[in-house]
């Protein structure tokens, strides 16, 4: 009988390879399903939080879109309106300079008008006060015509003075005071004749004499300062003693007659005035208070055909002269 074959080793290990390939594959589809079950229930049961959450999303980017398309046009607005009132500014800029140069030109043009207003209304004012004054004159002229040609004719003496030519006085001068409206004669002569007569009785040395303040008087109410000068010509051998400056004083304020007193024909204005030569000159030294007086004094002395000549003299000065002072004017 034939012997049966032995079973092929190979093959019985191939079937199984093959069990243990179907049991792994098996459970591995089963594996798969299980976890695809679950994966799908898992995707099922979050699916719709995911598209509530994703349309919420994507509702808040639309919204953003919105307002970032929003934000971009007003911010396209607002460089519009910054580049509008830029220009306005610049524009507003050289209007401002217009105009400030416009207002400076008009204030000028004002302060002109003004003045010249002002200077119209000076001339308006004293056209109108020189009229009043005129016509005021004009009045009184008118009145005084009225007057007069009612009035009885009168004859009345006018002093009528020659013509003004002034010379120096070279010859004898006879000097009055005129002050506190009283005049007063000044014996200037015989009080220079009483320093001569001093200097040479108390004469000692140069040097002694020309350092001395002498005084003498007073004669008629007057005394007479004077300081002493010494020169020396050495080419002549002579000494020359003389008054370099001298001051009269009055022994007290208000001599003298007033010019009523003057006046009258024994007074002793008239009787200083009767020996008077042709060629000597009256001189009135004159204070500020007795003008008045003077010009009475001076026409009386014109109508006696004296020349005379007039010495103001200011509020408590002295009467004096020196060496370097000015001669009397007459005319």
């Amino acid at each position: 009988m034939p012997r049966p074959k032995p079973e092929d080793i190979s093959s019985a290990g191939q079937d199984s390879f093959l069990d243990v390939v179907t049991n792994i594959v098996g459970i591995l589809i089963i594996l798969v399903m299980v976890v695809g079950g679950r994966v799908q229930q898992i995707v099922l049961t979050a699916t719709p939080q995911a598209r509530a959450k994703a349309a919420e999303l994507e509702r808040e980017l639309e919204e953003l879109d919105q307002s970032a398309a929003l934000i971009e046009s007003e911010v396209a607005d607002l460089a519009e309106q910054a580049r509008t009132v830029a220009t306005a500014a610049a524009f507003a800029g050289e209007a401002r300079i217009t105009l400030a140069t416009t207002v400076a030109a008009a204030k000028v043009e004002v302060e002109k008008r003004k003045q010249s207003a002002d200077k119209d209304r000076v001339s308006a004012a004293e056209a109108a006060a020189r009229r009043t004054q005129l016509e005021a004159e004009i009045e009184r002229c008118t009145l005084e015509a009225e007057g007069l040609s009612h009035a009885p004719a009168t004859m009345q003496e006018v002093l009528a003075y020659p013509t003004p030519i002034a010379r120096t006085v070279t010859g004898e001068e006879l000097h009055f005071q005129i002050d506190q409206g009283r005049i007063g004669y000044i014996p200037l002569v015989e009080l220079f004749e009483l320093a001569k007569t001093q200097t040479r009785r108390h004469s000692g040395s140069l040097t002694s004499m020309a350092q001395r303040i002498e005084t003498v008087g007073p004669v008629q109410d007057f005394s007479l300062d004077y300081v002493i000068e010494v020169k020396i010509d050495q080419s002549r051998g002579q000494v020359l003693v003389r008054s370099r400056e001298w001051v009269v004083r009055p022994a007290s304020p208000g001599l003298g007659e007033t010019i009523a007193e003057a006046l009258q024909p024994h007074s002793k204005f008239r009787r200083v005035l009767a020996d008077v030569r042709p060629d000597t000159t009256v001189t009135l030294w004159c204070y500020p208070d007795s003008f008045e007086e003077f010009r009475a004094l001076r026409e009386e002395l014109h109508r006696l055909g004296i020349p005379t000549a007039g010495r103001p003299m200011p509020e408590g000065a002295p009467i004096g002269g020196s060496t370097d002072g000015s001669k009397s004017v007459v005319q």
